[in-house]
Formats: structure tokens, sequence, C-alpha cells
């Protein structure tokens, strides 16, 4: 037996978060599902947003019994059926990750829905190295992402703490940041590099992005925009109508609204105010960057350590060597030389070769991918 279970949200960007949440209430999963799922209906709802702009909610449904496994649906107004719409990375990732999945049009709504793989049976030993993890991916996806995930969930970890303490619950720093590991290991190609670099660009780069979503400059469903501007156009037709700031309760009641309904929208007008931190204050001149602490500024810069050190771990141990001594201790190429007990020209030629290889394994130029 299954049960039914549905969830309607506003066609936002935001909703996937109240998807994702609904998910982890109502789905009886392990860690890796849990993250797949998350993954998976997070890409649905973009998709819908984006292939039907005019959408203005969508449905989640979920049931689940045993023999089946968990399916979750994603519904919304569609002009047509999927074939012959351009559809984004949503749909590799369903054949790569779920048991199965499939989609019907019916009534003007087009449904997408998903089956979640359980985990194989496949034993994996201890000694298999990452590319040939990479390599077996075809045969088994879901084993073979669980034990990759599982060998590297510490980096996600690692990259989530340091995000701690900015405004955003630490359970969903690290359910975003185990949604972006998994999504570098199924996007991942060899030819870049290792898997760890590229993974911890991808980790730091969805987590800047949940913490400007949630910051100051937070991107606002337009249902809240269009009534955040309603409020403050009503309230300042009531301030001059009756000579004082309006309380919430009147505004409610002029656009027959809940008086709770109106502070949200007050709190999301107030959203749009950001400041940047490179501008000088009015009174002293000194900007915000200059009155961090430096552990601060430190901070600002910990995603692209990690980077940069697990790319350097993948060097031979003489040119992990040669950078500590360069960079860490600012020696001469001459005096590294005598410290290795080698020429200065072989001191120069396994440098180049160090500093060219971690550009390639962080991306061109140097620049994080």
């Amino acid at each position: 037996m299954s049960e039914q279970t549905e969830l309607v949200l506003a066609a936002a960007p935001a909703s996937a978060a109240e998807a994702r949440a609904f998910l982890r209430e109502h789905a009886t999963l392990d860690g890796m599902r849990h993250a797949e799922a998350d993954l998976l209906v997070t890409e649905l709802i973009a998709n819908a947003i984006e292939h039907s702009p005019e959408t203005d909610e969508v449905v989640v449904g979920l049931s689940q019994d045993r023999e089946r496994g968990l399916t979750v649906s994603v519904t919304h107004p569609h002009p047509q059926p999927l074939e012959g719409t351009v559809q984004g990375v949503g749909f590799m990732l369903l054949e790569r990750l779920t048991r199965g999945w499939g989609h019907e049009h019916d009534g003007g709504k087009l449904t997408v829905w998903f089956v979640l793989r359980t985990p194989g049976s496949t034993t994996i030993a201890a000694d298999v190295e990452d590319g040939e993890l990479f390599e077996r991916m075809a045969d088994d996806p879901a084993a073979y992402s669980d034990e990759l995930v599982r060998r590297h969930g510490d980096l996600a970890a690692s990259i989530a703490r340091r995000y701690r303490g900015k405004g955003v619950d630490e359970d969903d720093l690290l359910q975003v940041a185990n949604m972006a590991l998994l999504k570098a290991i199924q996007r991942y190609d060899p030819s870049i590099g290792t898997i760890r670099p590229y993974a911890a660009a991808t980790i730091s780069g969805e987590l800047k992005r949940l913490l400007r979503d949630k910051g100051w400059s937070v991107r606002v469903p337009r249902s809240l925009q269009e009534r955040s501007l309603a409020v403050s156009k009503t309230a300042e037709e009531l301030a001059q109508r009756l000579n004082r700031p309006p309380e919430a309760s009147e505004i409610a009641e002029q656009l027959d609204l809940t008086e709770d309904e109106v502070m949200e929208a007050i709190d999301a007008r107030q959203a749009y105010a950001s400041s940047s931190i490179d501008k000088p204050a009015e009174s002293t001149g000194v900007t915000l960057l200059e009155r961090l602490e430096d552990d601060d500024v430190h901070l600002l810069l910990a995603d692209d350590r990690v980077v940069v050190e697990e790319a350097i771990r993948e060097l031979p141990e003489r040119q992990q060597r040669i950078l500590a001594l360069r960079f860490n201790e600012d020696l001469t190429q001459t005096e590294i030389a005598e410290e290795l007990g080698i020429s200065q020209m072989h001191v120069s030629r396994l440098l180049a070769s160090a500093l060219a290889s971690l550009k390639k394994s962080i991306g061109k130029d140097g620049e994080a991918i």
C-alpha cells in the first residue's frame, strides 16, 4: 500500500527549498537518496519555471511503498507534451540517478515523475581508485555515486563549516554542500583534473549562491514582490490620509490581506536594501571591508584555499616541498637548491611543472572552475 501526499507551491526559485523540506518530512530515505531526491526535485522545479514562464504554481507529489520505492512527481501547467520541448540538465540526471522516470500530459498539465533507485548490491573494494569508479558508473550509477560521495563527503562537510554563522542553518549548508558534491560527481570530466578540486569549486559556488539568495540581496518571488509594492503604495496613501504612519492591521484591511502577509511584504521590501562592503561610510569614510578583522578577511578566501590545497596534495612530494619552501618560507630558487641538494635549474623546472599542474587542476589561468 502507498499513500499519495502533495504540496502546492508558487512557481518561484525559493519554492525548491520548500519542496526539499517536504521530502525530508514525508519520505523515508537514507542520506544519499535524500540528496538525490533534493537535487532532482530542484531541477524539475527550475525546468517548470524556465519552460513555462506563465506558470503560477507547481504541485509536488510523493508516494512510497516497499516494492516500488519512492515516487516523486512535479506537475505544472504546460501547453504541450514533453516531446519537442527543450529541457535542461534535470532530465539527464533523471536518467542517471533514478530506477525509472516518465512524463504525461493531460488537460494542459505536464507531470514528470521519477522513482529513486535503491542502493545496489555491488561490493566496492577500498583500494579501487576514483578513476576506475567513474569508468564503472555506466554499469551501476547509484552504487558508484554512493561510494564517491562517501569517499569525498568530508570535503563537503569541511567547506560547509566555513560558511557557518552567516545567517543560514548549518543543516541547510551541509545539505546544499552534499547536493553540490553529487552534482559535481555526475558532471565530472576526467580531462579537467582530479575530482576533489573540481568538487570543491562546485560546492563553494553552490554555497555562495545559497548565501546570496538568502542574504540582503535575496531574489524575492514575483508574487511577494507585487504584494510588497502594493503594501508600500498603500502605506504612503494611508499616511497622507491619517497624518501618521499606518498600522499593519490598517494596511491589511485596505488590501484584504492578513497582518502576517503585510509584515512579510514589509520584510521583503527591506531585503532590497543592500550595501557594498567597498562603499565608505558617510560619517567615517571607512569601508566595511576595512573594518573586518583579519580572521574575517581570511574567511572570504577560505574556499579558494580549499581548492588550491586539494590540488597541491595531488602533486608529487618533491614538488609539494618546493612550493612550500618558495611560497611559505620565501626561499629563493638557489636557496631551495641548496636545501634539497639539486641544481638551481632543476628547481626551476620542477617549480614551473608544479605551477602548470596546479593551473590545469583548478582551471584556466588559475581561476577556480
